[in-house]
């Protein structure tokens, strides 16, 4: 009979053994998450410590990394020294040479002077002196009849020589130079312009003469040769002197 007494006396205290407890853990979690039962709220700090999972919790597969905030970088603060500006070249920049005073004198350099233009005197007389022979003729007419030579195409050249009429070749003062009438033109104008550097006194040609003023027609004496046609005939004064090259 007393053991059957003890069976009744659990069996009715284990359900309010079982009620208080849940009671009181209900209580207590009430108060760790909202706050004491006065109303005084859980330091931050202690909610913090109860929030954090328990090292034997499992975390969950989809949940996102937890980052650290980035701190902004603090500026650099420009250089208090000012930077000083490049100070230019004070070096002369190079100049152009000009005439300095002589140190023996004094006196300004002076420019050299152009040479002065050359003569034709001086021209003829610059190169070697042409040979005084020629065909007979007396040396001043054989060194311009030479120096001729050297500017023109002849044939052949005539010098002293009879004749039955009045001619200078017999005195050997006359030259006939065989000639084409282009060369003959050009010839006989060369002789003209330097008939007095020359001492020509008259030019036969295509029968005409020359003494220095203008050509002037002559008589028909009946032969191409006869009437100049042919060559250019030069006369010369007797003794001149002369300056020529060859």
């Amino acid at each position: 009979m007393s053991g059957r007494h003890r069976l009744r006396s659990l069996s009715w205290r284990l359900p309010v053994v079982v009620g208080v407890l849940a009671a009181l853990g209900l209580a207590t979690v009430g108060w760790l998450i909202g706050g004491t039962p006065g109303g005084e709220p859980v330091a931050a700090a202690d909610r913090l410590a109860l929030s954090v999972p328990s090292s034997s919790t499992a975390v969950n597969s989809t949940q996102t990394s937890w980052t650290a905030p980035t701190v902004p970088t603090t500026p650099t603060t420009p250089s208090a020294t000012p930077t000083t500006p490049t100070t230019p070249s004070t070096s002369t920049p190079a100049e152009k040479p000009t005439l300095k005073p002589s140190t023996a004198t004094g006196n300004p350099v002076t420019k050299t002077k152009p040479p002065a233009p050359v003569t034709v005197q001086q021209t003829l007389s610059a190169g070697k002196a042409c040979s005084s022979t020629l065909a007979g003729a007396q040396p001043n007419a054989a060194q311009v009849g030479n120096h001729i030579l050297t500017k023109f195409k002849v044939s052949s050249v005539g010098g002293r020589a009879g004749r039955s009429g009045a001619s200078d070749h017999p005195a050997g003062l006359a030259l006939d130079f065989m000639v084409d009438t282009p060369t003959g033109n050009v010839l006989a104008d060369y002789v003209l312009a330097h008939q007095s550097q020359f001492g020509v006194t008259y030019v036969i040609w295509r029968q005409r003469i020359n003494l220095g003023s203008g050509w002037k027609p002559m008589e028909d004496r009946g032969s191409p040769t006869a009437n100049h046609f042919d060559h250019v005939h030069v006369s010369f004064k007797s003794g001149a002197k002369v300056s020529v090259t060859c």
